[in-house]
């Protein structure tokens, strides 16, 4: 008998802790973050696959109808631990959306966040989940490229393309692929070693400025 295709992971259209159009209740008990917090355990520790929404009720705990008034299926649930572990980066004024200030500076400090996200505990060990698991469940990675890689490069081509407008960056250039382009040069020699867990083999600051030289320019 064929196996069913697993429900697609999204990130949470509408968490009952948060206020909407509809109102949802208010969440007073911590009980939604007590369970994404439970999920988070068991999805390190046991993997997606392995981790039953049984087994989230019990550590969280709760009873299993308050879990699934709160997170329909176990896709909802870990779309919801992917976007909280990007919350602290996206959620933030990471860049401006206009091109005022020094350019140099401001790209300095969105790097200066990423890294900082980098070093949450909780940000290496779910890509590492998401990239072992990705093959038998692809929506994992989708729900982890919407709720933060997506976002992250967005608001990065956004100034860089209120930069182009302004003229301080060369006509016809494509703000997204710069975007892309910029945060490989961070990337393959400051964050990649890390999920590897390799040793970093590149002084920090001087792969930052060589990133940005590139976009920029030595000026």
């Amino acid at each position: 008998m064929p196996t069913p295709p697993a429900p697609a992971v999204r990130p949470p259209a509408a968490d009952p802790t948060t206020t909407g159009a509809t109102r949802p209740r208010r969440d007073t008990r911590g009980t939604a973050a007590r369970i994404r917090a439970a999920a988070r355990r068991l999805f390190l520790e046991k993997g997606y696959e392995g981790t039953s929404m049984d087994a989230v009720a019990a550590a969280a705990p709760v009873s299993k109808r308050t879990l699934y008034q709160h997170f329909p299926g176990k896709a909802d649930l870990f779309g919801a631990v992917i976007d909280e572990a990007w919350s602290h980066f996206t959620r933030a004024p990471l860049i401006p959306s206009e091109a005022t200030g020094d350019a140099r500076a401001v790209l300095r400090a969105y790097v200066a966040r990423l890294t900082e996200h980098w070093a949450r505990p909780d940000v290496i060990p779910l890509l590492r989940l998401v990239i072992a698991e990705a093959p038998r469940f692809p929506e994992l990675s989708q729900a982890y490229f919407a709720a933060g890689k997506e976002p992250a490069v967005k608001g990065l081509a956004a100034y860089l393309a209120a930069l182009l407008a302004e003229g301080r960056l060369p006509a016809g250039l494509d703000p997204q692929l710069m975007a892309a382009q910029f945060l490989g040069a961070i990337k393959e020699p400051l964050f990649w070693p890390r999920v590897l867990g390799v040793p970093v083999a590149f002084d920090a600051t001087e792969a930052v400025e060589r990133a940005i030289d590139g976009i920029l320019g030595k000026a």
